[in-house]
């Protein structure tokens, strides 16, 4: 009998310390990291020049992803239905778009970089970025795809975390990229 309660005393010893144990166990999970939610970034507006025979030729701002005929309603010009222009098309920083007396567009697409012209490798897309020294299609694309997967570049530096392209690649872009559109 002695031998009998001397078990059930280590049993509930045993029994209590499981149970301090699994309420310890419980309470004590670690709750994990905090999740941040890091808003998206705002897409900065592009300049696209107008010019030709028309009452409104200047730059004009607008949002990334507009149309010619955006530009064509912010401008404020009067296209006849017979017209040649493809009011669908896409417009991109720095796009000169000149009109025609005849309503039709002479010149589209036309981007030339001199000395003093930067390209926004924040807007810039894979044609236009492989106008740069060093770049071809292929680091284009990884440009391209960094910029969707992180975001825009703060800085002209930031194209450092791209894949392929290291200092002696930079040094050839240092005077060519920017990173703002918006002066």
């Amino acid at each position: 009998m002695k031998g009998s309660n001397f078990f059930w005393y280590l049993l509930s010893i045993l029994a209590g310390f499981l149970i301090a144990g699994a309420i310890l166990l419980l309470n004590s999970k670690d709750s994990g990291s905090p999740i941040i939610i890091v808003p998206a970034p705002t897409p900065l507006p592009i300049k696209v020049y107008l010019s030709g025979d028309i009452e409104n030729p200047g730059v004009y701002l607008l949002p990334v992803d507009s149309r010619i005929e955006d530009l064509i309603n912010i401008s404020q010009i009067i296209i006849p239905p017979e017209s040649d222009i493809n009011l669908a098309s896409k417009l991109y920083d720095g796009q000169h778009i000149q009109i025609s007396s005849n309503n039709s567009i002479v010149e589209t697409n036309t981007i030339t970089i001199t000395n003093s012209e930067k390209i926004n490798i924040n807007e810039a897309d894979i044609e236009n970025l492989m106008l740069l020294p060093g770049i071809g299609e292929t680091k284009a694309k990884e440009i391209v795809l960094y910029r969707e997967t992180y975001g825009y570049f703060d800085t002209i530096e930031d194209i450092l975390n791209v894949p392929g392209i290291g200092e002696a690649t930079f040094n050839q872009l240092r005077d060519k990229i920017a990173t703002n559109s918006v002066d």
